[in-house]
């Protein structure tokens, strides 16, 4: 791990060499999210809810899984970076430092441009807190660790995958884009406001009701069972197999020879 925080280091020490152009990214990326707030705020104004879920309880499900969503974008973000890896044959350096290979790829593509983006919902999460008639209890204040924990561990396991089947497809897989990127913005709205057929897919093809629908049904009062408030750290299971499959695959990779 010393490795890994080390990597990181270096890496935002070089992003920061440019420091014009690396602030005007933070800034962008500060600005784009409240972009997206005030949409989301003009669409509850006019529909006054969505599903029984009013303005406050939908900032507060698009605050934490964005702090989750950002949080594993920062860090793990690099793995999407292995494809360029493998056709350049660079990665057979990465290969013959006695270090793992996957922290070396995740430690040397931070993207700590995402930072502007995660300080909103940062501020967002308080003004959704403060705004809300939420009834807090002990348990509802550790579904607010819970929820981006098991989130952060959910999307690095996301991308650990589709980085994976990078050995053999030996390019980007297109459908991570599109999940990662845009398709992750259907998270940002409790599951239950989607027709069935995509609340199945977001349950139990891609986990991601483990952490935008599960808990908040407690923390809403929809449902009384605190057992909720732990669904979503059911991630690290989903994250260790992740692992084991990433172990998998990496052992068929074959060099470019470039």
């Amino acid at each position: 791990m010393d490795v890994y925080f080390m990597l990181i280091k270096q890496n935002i020490k070089a992003q920061f060499e440019y420091n014009i152009s690396t602030y005007l990214l933070i800034v962008g990326q500060f600005i784009a999210q409240l972009t997206f707030v005030m949409g989301f705020f003009l669409l509850f104004k006019t529909l006054g809810s969505i599903n029984r879920y009013v303005f406050s309880q939908a900032l507060l499900v698009y605050a934490l899984v964005n702090i989750s969503y950002t949080c594993a974008e920062i860090f793990g973000k690099g793995v999407n970076s292995l494809a360029e890896l493998i056709r350049r044959g660079s990665l057979d350096i990465y290969l013959m430092r006695p270090q793992p290979l996957l922290l070396q790829i995740m430690g040397s593509g931070v993207e700590i441009s995402r930072v502007g983006r995660l300080i909103t919902s940062i501020g967002l999460l308080i003004m959704a807190i403060v705004r809300s008639s939420i009834q807090w209890n002990i348990f509802k204040l550790i579904a607010l660790v819970t929820i981006p924990l098991g989130g952060i561990i959910l999307f690095l396991g996301l991308y650990i995958l589709f980085g994976a089947l990078t050995f053999y497809s030996v390019n980007s897989i297109n459908i991570s884009i599109l999940l990662m990127g845009s398709g992750s913005d259907c998270l940002h709205y409790p599951v239950d406001v989607m027709n069935k057929a995509v609340r199945a897919v977001l349950t139990y093809v891609f986990p991601f009701a483990l952490i935008n629908y599960y808990p908040f049904l407690y923390i809403f009062d929809k449902v009384n069972g605190v057992e909720l408030v732990f669904v979503p750290l059911i991630s690290i299971v989903f994250l260790a197999v992740i692992l084991k499959f990433w172990k998998f695959c990496s052992r068929y990779y074959s060099s470019t020879g470039s």
